[in-house]
């Protein structure tokens, strides 16, 4: 039997920024599996020549020139380039967010228009932001099956700071477990998020994971990143290096500092391949450390072109610190679909869990520096082949994801219909 799904999703296509969205990857490979996806979703970021008839752009005050004008806000150009935090009145004076008003009351409207349409099967909704989960409750009674799904935790380690009163943490609370309970099923892209719901809310509440789409690997394949050195071992890592609470790679300088001053002729075979933007301040610390012949910048480059030099370096480098243990990017995927060592700085967290759970590479502390150095003194003398025996990475590969998807709509329509 072919089902419908109605997908809400602000991210749908992707903020230029970010790359490709999951569900991008999800709706033709859940059309394959007999799942047909509508997706409602902004016109903050224009549209994509393939949108068809399958995609409703709705308005979105974000992008008033006027009103962008007003709030001393940049262009959705200007933003995809440069992303700069929401007024501090969006931030903290709406619950959940700034979305509740600008967007959500469009894709209301649009979620219900697609509703009397046509038969939908289950409504996703996805965020961020979570404003999008309130859609579902506001869909009334005669809603079809509903999937809250969850990108990032709610309140459970949430990015943003807490709330300035108690009465918008209490009403914040409040409409996360309205949404958790009312929700036919939840589903969290990391393990984290999806036992959280289930412990604090005895909901029904699925991990279906990020994952690579082979789709892709044609493009990269035709891709032409810049060269490796020769002769070294090459240490690649793609995007921004440094972030307040998510990325903190003063660990690794440190130790790639004392590997230079302690044994120079190894750290001048090895390489740190950084392709991303590079801040002035991060200049600074890579000069305070003299690391500025260990460690090679090639600029800011395509996502092709990023995961193509990924699959010719001898290691991959990937930091995840800080306290989110739900903490992942799309970037851990790509990872594992290189067939390279990866070299992982974390804190306990998804990232570090699933590289150690397949085998994919070395898991150190970020205070570790001894073992940080040891590490790189193994990689340039006798490589990391020892700690790449990877199993269980069709689990992170589509169509994997998409498989489990499809089951979790089907549990959805029939905890529907039971409730009916």
């Amino acid at each position: 039997m072919r089902r419908r799904i109605l997908l809400v999703s602000y991210l749908y296509p992707p903020d230029p920024s970010v790359g490709s969205h999951r569900w991008a990857a999800m709706a033709p490979n859940l059309r394959e599996l007999g799942v047909e996806v509508t997706v409602v979703t902004t016109g903050f970021y224009g549209s994509l020549d393939d949108d068809g008839s399958n995609v409703v752009r709705t308005r979105d005050l974000r992008a008033s020139p006027l009103l962008r004008f007003a709030l001393r806000r940049p262009s959705a150009v200007q933003l995809a380039a440069a992303p700069a935090p929401a007024p501090s009145l969006l931030r903290s004076g709406l619950v959940p967010d700034g979305w509740l008003l600008s967007w959500m009351p469009f894709a209301l409207a649009a979620t219900r228009r697609a509703l009397r349409a046509q038969h939908f099967d289950c409504v996703v909704t996805n965020n961020p932001p979570d404003s999008t989960h309130l859609i579902g409750l506001l869909l009334g009674p005669n809603r079809p099956a509903w999937i809250a799904d969850f990108e990032d935790g709610w309140r459970f380690e949430p990015i943003r700071e807490p709330w300035p009163t108690r009465l918008q943490d209490r009403i914040d609370a409040r409409m996360e477990a309205r949404v958790a309970r009312s929700a036919d099923v939840v589903v969290g892209v990391t393990r984290p998020i999806a036992d959280d719901f289930a412990a604090r809310f005895r909901v029904d509440a699925r991990h279906i994971t990020l994952g690579w789409d082979p789709a892709l690997d044609p493009i990269v394949a035709a891709a032409r990143p810049p060269q490796l050195p020769q002769g070294c071992f090459n240490i690649v890592y793609t995007g921004n290096l440094t972030h307040p609470a998510r990325r903190d790679p003063s660990g690794l300088f440190e130790a790639m500092g004392r590997l230079a001053v302690d044994a120079p002729e190894l750290a001048g075979r090895l390489r740190l391949v950084l392709a991303g933007p590079l801040s002035a301040e991060e200049r600074g610390v890579l000069r305070q450390y003299r690391l500025e012949g260990i460690v090679e910048h090639v600029g800011l480059l395509g996502r092709a072109e990023a995961i193509a030099l990924q699959r010719q370096a001898d290691a991959l480098l990937l930091i995840a610190t800080g306290p989110h243990r739900s903490q992942i990017s799309g970037k851990v995927f790509e990872y594992l679909a290189s067939g390279r060592p990866i070299i992982v700085i974390a804190d306990e967290n998804e990232a570090a869990r699933i590289v150690a759970a397949t085998g994919t590479g070395i898991v150190l502390a970020p205070t570790d520096v001894d073992g940080i150095v040891a590490t790189l003194r193994e990689a340039v003398t006798t490589g990391l082949a020892r700690h790449y025996r990877p199993h269980g990475l069709d689990q992170y590969r589509f169509p994997a994801p998409a498989r489990e998807f499809a089951q979790a709509v089907e549990a959805a329509i029939e905890h529907r219909a039971a409730r009916a």
